[in-house]
This record gives structure tokens, sequence and C-alpha cells, in this order.
């Protein structure tokens, strides 16, 4: 072993010349798993005042790849939100290889600014007296919001 150094959380840091090796330092915290997502007080109105957004981000979107030639339609659409819904549960990128360039380019850039929403949203828990934590969006919620943004935009 090279070096030991404390960081400022306390935490022994350990770097070997190679290997896998277990460190196991009698006094170490045990990790902590992450915090439960923070309970959403009014679900439905919440719902709501996200769908307002996505659907001021497509309309936006859809005037942008109208300039490009490009006119979104409802399977375009539906390709997007299976894609935001399959990077909810897993996170793996989506393919829009189907189509051509400047169709996969304006499907692509959607999906980028609607994928990026659920940690633009924060929900706020507090922790102690002065102190508070800011939590994105939970994956079951944003596919929740997925699901009724569909079911609104597309027949």
């Amino acid at each position: 072993m090279k070096d030991f150094r404390t960081p400022p959380m306390g935490r022994k840091i350990v770097q070997a010349d190679g290997g896998t090796f277990h460190l196991d330092i009698p006094g170490l915290p045990e990790p902590v798993s992450a915090p439960p997502s923070p309970a959403i007080e009014d679900p439905r109105r919440e719902k709501s005042r996200i769908l307002r957004r996505l659907i001021a981000i497509i309309g936006e979107h859809s005037v942008s790849a109208e300039r490009v030639g490009v006119k979104l339609t409802s399977t375009d659409l539906k390709l997007v939100f299976e894609a935001l819904r399959a990077h909810a549960r897993s996170g793996p990128a989506p393919d829009f290889t189907a189509h051509d360039e400047i169709r996969r380019y304006v499907l692509g850039t959607l999906f980028a600014g609607l994928a990026e929403e659920p940690s633009n949203i924060l929900y706020t828990t507090t922790t102690g007296p002065d102190t508070m934590r800011y939590d994105a969006m939970a994956p079951e919620f944003w596919i929740e919001c997925l699901d009724l943004l569909e079911r609104t935009i597309s027949p």
C-alpha cells in the first residue's frame, strides 16, 4: 500500500499498487442507503403542473422542428415517450436510427430536453430545524407523468 490519508469526512482512503482487496477497518460507519423519495403532498396537482411544463417543452420543440422541415407525428412522440420510460427504468440511451438524419436529431434533442426534467424538478425534505434536503423526482412518479402526457397529447 502506498498511502493512507484521512479525507475531511474522516474515512480512510487506501491506494494500492494493484489487485483487489477488501478493506475492513473497525469504527468506520456502515454505508447508508439512499433516502426514500419525498412524499408529494398533492400528486394530482403536481402531475398537472409537470404536464403543463412538458407540453410547453414539446410545443417549443415542435416549432423548432418545423423550422428545419420536420413535423412531429404522434408516432414520433410515442417513440420518444417509450425511450423516456426505458431511460427512467434502466438508463439505456434511445435509438432513433430508423429515421433520417434530421428527424433523428429532432427526436434526440426532444428526448434530451425531456429527460432532464426529473432532475430539474426538485422536492424538499426537512432534515433538521434549519436544514433541508433537495431531491429529484422519483423515476416511478416521472413515468406516471409520462403516461399522463401521452394520454393527453396522443390520440
